[in-house]
């Protein structure tokens, strides 16, 4: 991907709604200035990470107050992606499984701490520790169960389906009593979706489009199996080129564990889904859970930092609470972030397999911008690193493949032009990265670190450094 197409290209949608009245805010919201701000800072997000499109939403109280669309769909025909293209919502729809159980809790139909063998009947989950503590809705939600986790992925034209609910439920077993240890589990929210189903009565998407996203005003008819007419509106997948290459085209695929995040939907359609959980359960007068159960959604269990279905932080910068969660499947993105004191929110969905944002306060500057702006705070962009002169023998020195640890994960640094680049074995991503200092450097376009060390001279090591873990890459030659 190149700045020139996007400059090109420019912004394809910018569709504003009327703002919300009765915001817990002391600044005054600028809707003009945020779409200005937002399309320059979009537009340069695409092209420093060579992602092909995002579609945002952002809500403000009651209301969606601004939705647009940037960049292609498809690349090779160069459609324009618009606020009506789908993308895969990932990761970040496991709320919404979460939601659904919820409202079954409400309407007395279990409750969460019950066990959930109860209500799978003849496609139970296999406790092989023969646990004191059964595992219960709570568990699963909040990724404390103890069973194994997984997924099976199968690209959509190898013409192999994957496993059902149902088999793969049955084939779950513990590896851990619960609460025991925090692991993100998919097919424990696949399991979830299987449970809705079981205890509802009736089939996982119909219940999610009856009882969740309609009642929201959602009017994308079929997230889970997509008519030939949504296929028309798809984003194409695809991995992302980084500021120093373009995107390549990646297999479509489709998952075992699709409550877990298999679901195409817009940005909007999920705008919506969030102005309920900014709202206590209700949204443009429709509620669909009470205070009460929004409330058990957002508390972490088991003195973690998760809660059902989202990760709950303290952004220390504001004292506010946020709630947030990504969603990923391949070449396609999506992040879902809530700040419940202001009651603001922004989601967005990308065709590429890179998601600019991690757990807060690692933000995206997409994210870190509309918060400020939604809130009516004044919004200055942060500090971008320009890049120190470093002597070309010196980054010659760092050219070479650096390991991972033991399986094939592997980093190249190779030179492009006068710039030192780095690219992932199996992505087709290559970024270029900026001198901070002669052995310190950040890659352009997002907070990664890379740190170049060595003894007697002799460059040995990559250190990586992002979102508050550090890696270390042996060099091999």
């Amino acid at each position: 991907m190149t700045r020139r197409y996007l400059r090109r290209l420019g912004l394809l949608v910018l569709l504003a709604a009327p703002g919300s009245s009765a915001i817990a805010q002391s600044g005054q919201f600028d809707l003009e200035k945020t779409k200005t701000v937002l399309t320059g800072v979009i537009e340069r997000t695409l092209a420093e990470n060579g992602i092909p499109s995002m579609s945002i939403a952002l809500v403000r109280g009651d209301s969606i107050v601004w939705k647009g669309a940037f960049g292609y769909a498809n690349m090779r025909t160069r459609t324009p992606a618009t606020t009506e293209t789908l993308y895969s919502t990932g990761s970040s729809f496991k709320s919404v499984t979460a939601t659904a159980v919820m409202q079954l809790a409400e309407q007395g139909k279990l409750r969460l701490d019950d066990p959930i063998n109860r209500y799978l009947g003849d496609s139970p989950v296999q406790d092989r520790l023969q646990s004191e503590k059964p595992v219960t809705f709570t568990h699963i939600l909040s990724h404390w169960s103890g069973l194994r986790n997984g997924a099976s992925t199968e690209p959509i034209w190898s013409r192999k389906l994957p496993p059902t609910l149902e088999s793969f439920t049955t084939k779950l077993y513990s590896i851990r009593a619960p609460e025991t240890k925090w692991e993100y589990n998919n097919f424990a929210y696949g399991t979830a979706g299987l449970l809705v189903q079981k205890i509802s009565g009736e089939e996982y998407e119909k219940y999610m489009v009856d009882h969740v996203l309609k009642p929201l005003g959602v009017t994308t008819p079929h997230p889970v199996y997509p008519s030939p007419e949504m296929v028309e509106r798809m984003a194409l997948p695809y991995g992302a080129g980084g500021s120093l290459g373009k995107p390549e085209p990646v297999a479509q695929v489709h998952f075992d564990v699709y409550p877990a995040g298999d679901i195409y939907l817009t940005a909007e359609d999920m705008a919506r889904y969030l102005g309920a959980q900014l709202n206590g359960g209700v949204f443009n007068g429709k509620r669909i859970l009470s205070e009460e159960s929004v409330r058990e959604m957002h508390t972490p269990r088991f003195g973690g930092d998760y809660g059902l279905g989202f990760w709950m932080v303290h952004d220390s910068a504001t004292g506010h609470t946020l709630f947030h969660h990504g969603g990923a499947i391949a070449g396609q993105r999506a992040f879902l972030i809530g700040d419940l004191d202001a009651r603001v929110g922004v989601y967005y969905m990308t065709n590429s397999d890179y998601l600019p944002d991690a757990t807060p306060p690692a933000q995206s500057e997409v994210v870190y911008a509309a918060l400020k702006l939604l809130r009516g705070e004044n919004y200055v962009p942060r500090p971008q690193p320009k890049g120190i002169a470093v002597d070309d023998k010196l980054l010659d020195s760092y050219v070479g493949t650096y390991a991972l640890g033991p399986g094939p994960a592997t980093l190249v640094v190779s030179r492009v032009g006068r710039a030192l680049a780095i690219q992932q074995t199996g992505q087709s991503a290559k970024n270029e990265l900026l001198a901070e200092t002669p052995v310190r450097f950040v890659q352009r376009g997002s907070r990664i670190i890379f740190t170049f060390e060595g003894d007697s001279g002799k460059i040995e090591r990559l250190v990586v450094e992002s979102g508050g873990q550090r890696r270390t890459a042996t060099r091999r030659q």
